[in-house]
């Protein structure tokens, strides 16, 4: 195992004089799934923006390893599907892979084998608007996956979808993150979703955030319903909701 990422002393603050962060500092190990919880505004998508690349730290410094050859080593999952209403899902999957330049004949195959990861190759010539919110963040995950990237930054992509569908779609992104041995950085606001599926959970302050504390969980994968309902799972939430209300996050 290797430090991935590492964020020293990185703190944020918007032209508009909004603190965003203040002093965080993260070791994030290669192969981990790592979720970040707190309250909103608390800077948590503004994280995932800073490891993303998308925006620069005010101070402190961000240093990637990413060994995975691709050349788009970062994939990032919107709380939105964002996908192109005008166009098929395959499109859409297939559209990283167009932006690079890579010819049609290679693209097509990846494209196809990334929706089949996620389970919804069948609807590949659909439009967005004739699937359900699940599949339609599904097409999303597969059109981020379908680089290869060694770094999935996912920014509460469940969060607007019934929890039937919430459960089902985290079972599967677990399968996903252990069978591409990707590295997994994850915000939600559920405290039950981050124990799930993480090895790790980061607990944040209210704005502007820093790192209040970490929640190790020390539990076996493939994890599925058993788990959700086993004593130990039912114990770490616990602690984690302590953990928040002493963050002042609840």
């Amino acid at each position: 195992m290797h430090a991935m990422l590492r964020m020293h002393g990185v703190a944020h603050t918007y032209p508009s004089g909004t603190v965003a962060l203040g002093t965080v500092d993260i070791d994030i190990e290669a192969g981990e799934f790592v979720s970040i919880i707190g309250p909103s505004g608390c800077g948590k998508s503004t994280l995932l923006r800073l490891i993303a690349g998308l925006e620069a730290p005010t101070s402190g410094t961000i240093s990637r390893d990413l060994t995975r050859p691709s050349k788009s080593p970062i994939a990032f999952v919107f709380q939105q599907p964002t996908l192109m209403p005008w166009t098929s899902v395959l499109a859409n999957v297939r559209l990283p892979l167009d932006l690079e330049g890579v010819a049609t004949r290679t693209a097509e195959p990846l494209a196809r084998r990334a929706l089949a990861r996620v389970g919804i190759e069948d609807f590949a010539q659909a439009l967005p608007r004739e699937l359900s919110g699940g599949m339609q963040m599904r097409a999303s995950i597969a059109r981020a996956l379908v680089t290869e990237p060694s770094l999935l930054l996912m920014d509460e992509p469940f969060g607007a979808l019934d929890e039937i569908t919430r459960g089902r779609l985290d079972r599967e992104l677990l399968t996903v993150w252990a069978e591409q041995r990707l590295t997994a950085v994850f915000v939600t606001h559920s405290l039950h979703e981050a124990v799930f599926l993480s090895n790790r959970v980061l607990v944040m302050t209210p704005r502007p955030g820093q790192i209040a504390g970490v929640l190790t969980v020390n539990e076996p994968h493939p994890r599925d319903e058993s788990f959700r309902l086993s004593t130990r799972f039912a114990d770490l939430c616990a602690r984690l909701s302590h953990m928040l209300v002493a963050a002042g996050s609840a």
